[in-house]
């Protein structure tokens, strides 16, 4: 059963820049969905119609069978969290711990409850030492680990990172990943939007964004076997497939495809 439903969805900010183009996708309860996309292919704009954040001009969404719509929007970000690249698009409280807070205080959780998951993903996210401080005073790469531990503290069914990963060291980062695969294993929804093709290898499917249209949407194993969706896309390929699109040996290439799907 899918719980998202995009169905005919365009959406153009004005009569030259268009965002979205007749978007018709199906995402499944526990999926993980890589979206990727050059600049300015509707991978953000998508997003914030999946969350609400944006209306689409025709089409229409459902998320876990429930028209997206005025008067549904607020029940249904119960269901669905969002990270976007820029933090600071998301902070509202005056310190880390009150940032954190902020949802679930929104989702009538407990104060016992919730002083618990702050410890808990601020830790998670390397910003416990940090829970007192304001969020102005941190660094991009701290204020993005806060953002997305006040997202992950909501725990809620579809969980969406839009670049989020990209301003993180690489150790913040792989422990992030590695704590997402955990969450995907127990059932949630991941759609992560990525720049980087090695970190949607992760993904059970791909979907490919050209022009606000849709280019390809497939799994991910079978997709990478098609190297010239990326180039067409303007998108790079892992290094070692991309040897492996130009060797013609065909044990190579074998051995090649067998070491970036099995990473």
């Amino acid at each position: 059963m899918s719980i998202i439903s995009v169905k005919d969805v365009s959406f153009s900010y004005n009569e030259k820049k268009l965002g979205l183009k007749n978007v018709n996708i199906e995402i499944k309860k526990g999926e993980w969905i890589a979206i990727l996309g050059h600049n300015g292919s509707g991978k953000s704009t998508l997003a914030k119609t999946l969350v609400g954040l944006l209306e689409p001009q025709s089409g229409e969404i459902l998320i876990d069978q429930v028209l997206l719509n005025d008067e549904s929007a607020y029940e249904l970000r119960k269901k669905i969290g969002i990270v976007f690249q820029n933090p600071d698009n998301q902070f509202v409280g005056v310190t880390v711990r009150d940032d954190i807070a902020f949802g679930m205080e929104n989702l009538c959780i407990p104060r016992e409850e919730m002083l618990e998951k702050i410890d808990f993903y601020a830790q998670k996210v390397g910003m416990k030492e940090y829970l007192d401080k304001q969020p102005s005073n941190l660094s991009g790469g701290q204020k993005q680990r806060v953002a997305i531990a006040g997202i992950l503290a909501m725990h809620s069914d579809i969980l969406i990172f839009d670049e989020a990963t990209s301003m993180l060291d690489p150790y913040t980062r792989s422990d992030l990943i590695e704590y997402i695969k955990t969450l995907n294993k127990e059932g949630l929804t991941i759609i992560m939007i990525t720049h980087d093709v090695n970190e949607a290898l992760l993904a059970d499917r791909m979907l490919i964004l050209n022009q606000g249209e849709v280019y390809a949407f497939e799994a991910t194993n079978d997709l990478l076997k098609k190297p010239e969706v990326f180039r067409e896309c303007h998108l790079e390929l892992p290094v070692a497939l991309e040897v492996a699109s130009k060797v013609e040996s065909q044990k190579i290439k074998e051995k090649l495809w067998e070491y970036v799907l099995t990473k």
